[in-house]
């Protein structure tokens, strides 16, 4: 303790000033630099998150059009009058044509019923294919992709397409069969490497690396090789983690995946964490290097510009505390600190910067935590919060006020008709529709799965059905429609007014929701597509 005491005792005005302020500027650029790095290193991996899902989500995509051009070829000569009537010769004819122009396909054949291919030149050169997998798909009626297999008699991968010959009466007469050799598959990854490390792979299920979007050459010869990466246990249980593992080539890397709809192919993307943050590590570098020269030029100068330094640091300080108190788009004025050093209005700068994205995402979150990201309205969590505001703000000033329960009938229907992808195009769809009528008295929200809710303020019973039936003819009006897939739609809706009798301790707009959704049941019980008041 003495010898502290003797140290600062011995120290002169001038060294004390100089210690205490590298103390206060080190300290102030980790108070900086700190958040800043972890807000950017968030930024990095929402970034790399996003780039991985668009890269696997346009692979698959070709993928899947590459599957239906090609089943497409094979359908066209499979319904072809000469398959039909057992023309062999002339069907043999027409794709030994198509083969002379387009050589995508190793070879195109046809089967017989009993399972044979055979030679135009010597019907005793035969081969049985009966026990093959897409002549069993070919003899129930149904297409056939094969995915990645092994040729018997090459041993080379390939993908096998298979379409049934069917007759007049819808009787079995054989089937057409295209081989593609894996070298076509790979043409396509080439197309999607991204970045400097970026990288693409198609997987069979059990994680055999099929092709790569970098040295798809080798991935071809060497097909069965297996990714042990944890990216493979996450596809296979359906996680949707994201944090960083050893990749395919022993490198840390973040990656996504994606299941083709049949769940015979996985599409992973990879981006090495090293790339990832590589900006982002330059620029703390750069900053850190700034402070530093920062600290001695201050150290050196620290009697001169003092007065400098000052300033700036109190509206630092300053700011620090706005943002702590929840002020996040607080600025500090440029024109306020443009006589101090360079190093702080660069710190400053850089505050700005980052009380703006913190801003910017904090926006982001609030409007996401209000608004259904699938159909782009509003969600239940909004309307229960605003719209009962709004609504007790309403019945306070005396207006009658109306709540309508939307539910889109037989929707389980065309989910298993058409797919979920189509179910949340529909969904998305009729979510347009309300928004015509989500004028200013009117609210409307996605109350959950298939039902909507839409709050009618200054509205009674009849004029709210009235709407109602607007509305359920517009959704039964207009159909959805996408290139030739067009789904008939209706809704049923149950309505509900406002009765200041309710039960205790029940909110009011809840009380007109179950009312409402009690008559949105009848609708549905009498036989749906109507809109039903409650009573």
């Amino acid at each position: 303790m003495g010898q502290r005491n003797a140290f600062f005792a011995n120290q002169t005005l001038k060294m004390r000033f100089q210690l205490w302020i590298g103390i206060v500027i080190i300290a102030f650029a980790f108070s900086i630099i700190v958040p800043y790095y972890f807000i950017e290193k968030k930024d990095r991996l929402d970034e790399a998150e996003n780039q991985l899902k668009q890269v696997i989500s346009l692979q698959s995509l070709y993928i899947e059009r590459w599957n239906q051009e090609k089943i497409d070829v094979i359908k066209r000569f499979a319904l072809s009058d000469n398959a039909k009537f057992h023309r062999i010769g002339d069907l043999k004819r027409e794709i030994q044509n198509y083969e002379r122009v387009n050589s995508e396909f190793a070879m195109i054949s046809y089967v017989e019923k009993d399972g044979y291919i055979r030679s135009d030149t010597n019907p005793t050169n035969q081969m049985y294919v009966g026990d093959r997998d897409y002549f069993k798909y070919a003899e129930d009626k149904k297409n056939f992709i094969s995915g990645i297999i092994f040729s018997k008699d090459s041993g080379k991968p390939i993908i096998t397409f298979s379409v049934p010959v069917l007759g007049d009466q819808n009787d079995f007469r054989g089937a057409v069969v295209g081989i593609i050799r894996l070298e076509m598959l790979n043409s396509l990854m080439k197309q999607l490497s991204f970045g400097e490390t970026g990288e693409v792979y198609v997987l069979d299920s059990d994680g055999h690396v099929v092709t790569a979007s970098t040295d798809s050459s080798k991935s071809a010869n060497n097909v069965q090789s297996q990714m042990t990466s944890e990216i493979i246990q996450r596809a296979k249980a359906g996680s949707t983690a994201n944090h960083v593992y050893t990749g395919f080539h022993g490198d840390r890397v973040y990656g996504q995946y994606k299941w083709s709809v049949d769940k015979t192919w996985i599409v992973v993307g990879e981006i090495s964490q090293k790339e990832v943050f590589q900006r982002l590590n330059q620029l703390s570098i750069t900053i850190i290097i700034i402070s530093l020269v920062a600290l001695i030029l201050s150290v050196l100068a620290a009697i001169t510009i003092a007065s400098r330094i000052e300033k700036p640091i109190r509206y630092l300080l300053r700011a620090t505390k706005i943002i702590q108190n929840g002020n996040y788009d607080y600025q500090i004025n440029p024109d306020k600190i443009k006589t101090a050093p360079i190093e702080l209005r660069e710190l400053c700068s850089t505050f700005n910067l980052m009380s703006e994205r913190l801003k910017t995402n904090i926006t982001l979150l609030e409007h996401s935590a209000l608004v259904d990201q699938l159909t782009e309205i509003h969600n239940r969590r909004y309307m229960m919060l605003e719209g009962n505001d709004q609504l007790l703000a309403h019945i306070a000033a005396g207006h009658t006020c109306s709540t309508m329960m939307l539910d889109i009938d037989h929707f389980k229907k065309i989910n298993d008709t058409y797919g979920h992808l189509i179910g949340d195009r529909v969904l998305h769809h009729v979510a347009a529709l309300l928004k015509k009528y989500a004028r200013g008295d009117t609210l409307v929200a996605r109350y959950g799965g298939e039902e909507f809710i839409l709050l009618a303020l200054r509205r009674n019973a009849q004029d709210s059905v009235a709407l109602a039936e607007d509305i359920r003819e517009c959704i039964q009006n207009e159909p959805y429609v996408s290139g030739q897939l067009t789904v008939q739609l209706t809704a049923s809706i149950g309505v509900a007014e406002y009765s200041p009798t309710l039960e205790y301790g029940t909110m009011i707009l809840e009380d007109m929701v179950s009312r409402a959704d009690h008559a949105l049941y009848r609708a549905k019980s009498g036989g749906r597509n109507r809109v039903e008041l409650d009573r």
